[in-house]
């Protein structure tokens, strides 16, 4: 069936000798013969073919050993280039699509993915770890055994190439490029992780233990969103940031999710990144996102030198996060039962008053000088 619907398709979709005078055929068959002996392939009985692609180049090709390797050569291209082995059944499977039975009942190829385009270099064995590349036009396909061949293009082929190919953390893709359910991003998977791109955010890497911590809260649909970083070590500790959270492993310990309560609001993250983030003056996160004993909306969290705590401000039905730092104010506070005393939450942050220092709270505000330490003025 395969064979029969290609030889339909050729009628219609390639192009055989149409386009080329008998001089500037017989000068590509004579590239394309020539590749063929260079790499010991042994051509088959056909006429040179073409291909249309939807970059709007077309290459030339002859088929070789039992049809599983095609020769191709692009006019104005160096030299003819052949695509071959499990990289040619993925390049020719791209290139044909699924053939279906259309309401009139002819054959026709449906999910061809045109943008590959023609091969711009033979397929080459992978410097350091074993396994084989090709470029294309449009994108480039790599295969391992483990692995198997898999296609990656566009901002995704660049991140990767950045980071060093399959030398990187992420060695071989095992998946192709794919979209994202919601239908903004796309990605590619990699035996050490994935790379996703969203086209307002950016294309950023996850590494693969990171990637199990944000599957579990559901991907880029979940409360975390999509990337906004790569990951970030510093001083021993892991982050990798989101559009509505962050995910965090301090001195190698488990990774920890801190986020804002409701995604698109500020919260808890939000002001996070406003302290600094992995620089933050509040140092390491020390416990992630808790709720409240009373409001299961709303979060806190501790870190190092204080905490975050998301609350409603004053007037508004607004969420909000605030710093509370560890030291009198905190203790003051906890000697009243925390949010579920008669102060509530905090409303601002920590501010100059007078010679000491204030914060606001929903039920009050707490002073601190040196002279009298943490009070209230009733």
């Amino acid at each position: 069936m395969k064979t029969i619907f290609r030889l339909f398709l050729l009628l219609f979709v390639l192009v055989l000798s149409t386009g080329v005078s008998a001089q500037d055929k017989d000068a590509i068959i004579a590239k394309i013969r020539a590749k063929g002996q260079k790499l010991s392939l042994k051509l088959e009985p056909g006429d040179l073919q073409a291909f249309d692609y939807s970059v709007g180049s077309r290459a030339y090709f002859l088929s070789f050993n039992g049809y599983d390797c095609n020769v191709y050569f692009k006019v104005g291209a160096p030299e003819a280039y052949a695509v071959r082995g499990d990289i040619f059944k993925l390049y020719d499977k791209m290139l044909w699509g699924d053939s279906q039975k259309g309401k009139d009942g002819r054959l026709k190829s449906v999910n061809q993915k045109l943008f590959i385009g023609a091969p711009i270099s033979d397929e080459f064995p992978t410097p350091q770890k074993r396994g084989a590349g090709q470029h294309f036009d449009g994108g480039s396909i790599y295969w391992s055994q483990p692995t198997g061949a898999h296609e990656v293009h566009g901002d995704i082929l660049n991140k990767w190439k950045s980071l060093g190919w399959e030398n990187s953390f992420l060695g071989f893709p095992v998946t192709d490029e794919t979209a994202t359910p919601d239908g903004y991003g796309r990605f590619n998977f990699f035996e050490g992780g994935a790379i996703y791109y969203h086209p307002n955010l950016g294309t950023f890497a996850v590494p693969k233990m990171i990637a199990e911590v944000w599957k579990k809260q559901g991907w880029e649909k979940g409360k975390l969103g999509y990337p906004t970083s790569d990951e970030i070590i510093k001083n021993n500790n892991s982050v990798q940031k989101f559009e509505f959270g962050a995910v965090i492993s301090t001195k190698a310990a488990p990774y920890q999710i801190i986020f804002n309560g409701t995604n698109r609001q500020r919260g808890l993250y939000n002001k996070w990144l406003e302290t600094g983030a992995e620089n933050s003056f509040l140092g390491d996160l020390v416990t992630p996102n808790r709720n409240y004993p009373k409001n299961p909306y709303q979060y806190f969290a501790e870190f190092q030198k204080g905490y975050i705590y998301e609350s409603f401000t004053k007037g508004t039905n607004k969420v909000d996060a605030f710093v509370i730092h560890k030291g009198p104010i905190f203790d003051y506070y906890a000697s009243k039962k925390w949010e579920q005393g008669y102060l509530g939450l905090p409303t601002s942050d920590e501010y100059n008053s007078g010679d000491g220092v204030a914060q606001n709270f929903q039920g009050g505000i707490i002073y601190y000088t040196k002279l009298q330490g943490a009070y209230e003025k009733k």
